[in-house]
């Protein structure tokens, strides 16, 4: 990864120069830094908190270069006390709302949820895409981080869900003290641009019977593709969607979405028909279970930081298609790539990203709970457990990308609990 010795300089300066003021109420800590704004106050996430704060942390562009400009990043902070845990949401997507995490209620601790960088409101003027980093975003959180300890002195967890998860796991592995423990669900840990263990994992998926069908499900709504088109017209008229991409292409990759979608939400067995079955009943199977919005220009533009991550350092997968020849009009080749969607044509992928990340995971062996979905398909990319101590790896069985502490069977809740109690200094009841 670029600018490692830089960034190992840099935080170190910011440990040697953390402030040891002693504040006796989160307004006074606000109030002392000019780094924060408070936008909104008595923004409470839960009944449990005293107080709720929407903030504006200013961060910088670029880390290394401050005449790069900044931005103010959006926090929203729950505040129960200041000798009680602390959980960190590291979003890997927008932050809209205050809402409460499993963990900060089993753990009575307070909260700050925090929009990624590029994200929602956390935006800077200019939208310099070489900057939307790894690195970038943990130095975020790092220096949030830096901020609010100054007032929270419990011990510290980050958690994220996805993209969230990979964001609390990188900024993790670049920052191992920040916090004391971190629990990232169903996040994928991908080695290359479009992993190729997120193809493999459906020559495995269900049983060959259930692959076959799926197939035929996918082939059917293909052969079928004028009668399907009219249906979503009607659709598009209904929800006021738009398609630059064009209704036929943005059908055809929810189609070869759906095997994706389907085991990541848990459809995958929930109501396949057969492909005599009538074209209104293959359309209801295909939506929502794959979601056309995803392709709609509202729903490329939520996500257009996303996927320029994905093809410059994050990874993705592509959807294989040679099973669908002479059916697709708009994809040729065996596999579709959906790096069309980056808003930068082609992003150069580094894949030396990933491996820097791994080396300094295995080599701070921070105590992290990896949650993780059994059918879900980025399971087949996540962190290996093997060669780590303090890392430990839930599998719910059967379990989704729904997958919560929540769901999980009861010896592995309890597991997951006492571990988080114990590793957090709380009492256990």
């Amino acid at each position: 990864m670029k600018n490692f010795t830089l960034f190992l300089a840099l935080a170190l300066l910011m440990e040697i120069s953390s402030c040891t003021k002693i504040y006796k109420s989160p307004e006074e800590l606000f109030q002392d830094n000019p780094d924060i704004q408070v936008d909104t106050m008595i923004v409470k996430a839960d009944s449990m908190y005293r107080k709720g704060y929407l903030l504006r942390i200013k961060q910088q562009v670029d880390h290394y270069n401050p005449k790069k400009g900044y931005f103010m990043q959006r926090v929203w902070l729950s505040d129960l006390s200041p000798d009680a845990p602390m959980v960190m949401v590291t979003e890997g997507y927008s932050a809209d709302r205050n809402y409460t995490t499993e963990i900060a209620k089993y753990l009575k601790a307070n909260q700050a949820i925090v929009e990624h960088r590029y994200f929602g409101e956390s935006v800077p003027d200019s939208m310099n895409w070489s900057k939307l980093t790894v690195l970038q975003a943990a130095l975020d959180h790092h220096h949030i981080i830096e901020l609010l300890k100054k007032y929270y002195k419990g011990r510290w967890l980050t958690t994220g869900i996805s993209k969230g998860g990979q964001t609390t796991i990188f900024h993790r592995a670049l920052f191992p003290d920040d916090v004391d423990v971190s629990v990232p669900y169903v996040a994928p840990f991908n080695m290359d641009k479009e992993d190729p263990r997120l193809l493999t994992f459906f020559e495995k998926a269900g049983t060959p019977e259930s692959r076959q069908k799926m197939q035929a499900f996918q082939r059917e709504l293909l052969r079928r593709k004028p009668e399907m088109l009219a249906i979503l017209d009607t659709m598009v008229q209904h929800k006021n969607w738009e398609f630059s991409m064009g209704k036929e292409k943005a059908f055809e990759l929810t189609v070869l979405e759906y095997p994706f979608s389907a085991w990541q939400w848990g459809y995958q067995d929930a109501a396949i028909p057969d492909t005599t079955a009538t074209t209104t009943d293959l359309f209801n199977a295909l939506y929502p279970a794959s979601d056309f919005y995803y392709f709609t220009d509202k729903g490329r533009a939520a996500f257009v930081p996303f996927f320029y991550q994905a093809y410059a350092e994050l990874g993705y997968y592509s959807y294989y298609t040679k099973p669908f020849r002479g059916l697709l009009q708009t994809f040729s080749g065996d596999t579709v790539s959906n790096s069309f969607l980056s808003p930068v044509e082609n992003p150069k992928f580094d894949k030396q990203t990933a491996i820097n990340l791994l080396e300094r995971l295995h080599k701070y062996d921070p105590k992290m709970i990896l949650l993780v979905g059994e059918n879900d398909p980025w399971a087949a990319t996540s962190l290996d457990p093997t060669g780590f101590k303090n890392l430990m790896k839930i599998v719910n069985p059967g379990g989704s990308h729904k997958t919560r502490i929540e769901n999980l069977p009861e010896d592995m809740r309890t597991q997951v609990l006492d571990s988080l109690k114990t590793w957090m200094n709380v009492k256990k009841q």
